[in-house]
């Protein structure tokens, strides 16, 4: 065996070993997204498109400890539908970095993830830096079934944004899984064969981006969503994910919580296309 084969295989034992205490049925080294809005004629801001491009990837750091790595990136294109108010194209950058601790040796485990990103019209542009982070207690009723509890707090552009987070890790049956952290996403899977999986999604999103303007853009969507999961190889994974989007809204402003322009996006369907190379536990 090459020392590149070596390589690849301790990674991948490193990552399935780490998977398991951050308790998801699955982790993505890699991952491409790409969300469309469909239009609304009683909107002024929709339709948009938005991609995320980036990476789960979990290391063991020492007998009890571990290391998540999740850098990514992202891009909103949001379309004025022939009103007047116009919005330019938006990026992210981002890396946050999770330590997971498990509290000597109880059902309990402390994950604190400082994250540090760049959004703006240009990224690395003039106040474009954002600093944040999270954290949560887990605890673990029974090995297939955990709880948390946390606080996630970020200094977004319209000011110090802080919101209690709730979320379970809980492997049902064998055949069912609910895992995620609310607000941020709560998903429930369910297996129908080993090359198709599907179930329902949540997501809540917000953010704020600076613009060349000087001005920031706060952006909120709120997504619900049926997906279906194919594997058309092991590692590899495409998702078709039909979903509605609810409370949009589009802000913009100048100084902190005081905005010069509120839009309603309006209500309304999109449709998310993903792949993925991932390792299923």
């Amino acid at each position: 065996m090459n020392s590149r084969s070596r390589t690849w295989l301790l990674l991948t034992f490193a990552l399935l070993i780490s998977a398991e205490l951050w308790s998801q049925p699955y982790v993505d080294p890699f991952q491409l997204r790409y969300t469309y809005g469909f239009r609304n004629n009683k909107a002024a801001a929709t339709p948009f498109s938005h991609f995320w491009a980036g990476s789960d990837i979990p290391l063991k750091i020492s007998n009890n400890s571990y290391l998540l790595l999740s850098p990514y990136y992202e891009q909103w294109r949001i379309d004025s539908a022939g009103k007047e108010e116009i919005y330019p194209t938006v990026r992210s950058l981002v890396f946050p970095i999770g330590l997971i601790i498990p509290l000597q040796e109880s059902k309990w485990s402390l994950t604190v993830i400082p994250t540090l990103r760049w959004n703006g019209e240009k990224l690395f542009g003039d106040q474009t830096f954002q600093m944040g982070g999270a954290a949560f207690v887990s605890f673990a009723r029974k090995p297939k079934q955990k709880f948390r509890l946390g606080l996630y707090t970020n200094a977004d552009f319209f000011g110090l944004f802080m919101w209690p987070l709730l979320g379970a890790d809980w492997r049902i049956d064998e055949k069912n899984y609910l895992f995620g952290l609310l607000p941020g996403r709560m998903t429930f899977e369910h297996e129908w064969t080993k090359k198709f999986y599907g179930g329902i999604t949540f997501r809540a999103l917000t953010n704020s981006f600076r613009m060349s303007n000087g001005q920031y853009l706060r952006i909120d969507d709120n997504q619900l969503s049926l997906y279906v999961d194919y594997y058309p190889a092991k590692r590899l994974c495409i998702t078709l994910e039909p979903g509605y989007g609810i409370a949009r809204k589009l802000r913009t402003g100048i100084q902190k919580k005081e905005y010069l322009t509120q839009v309603d996006m309006g209500d309304g369907p999109f449709i998310k296309l993903s792949t993925s190379y991932r390792i299923r536990l």
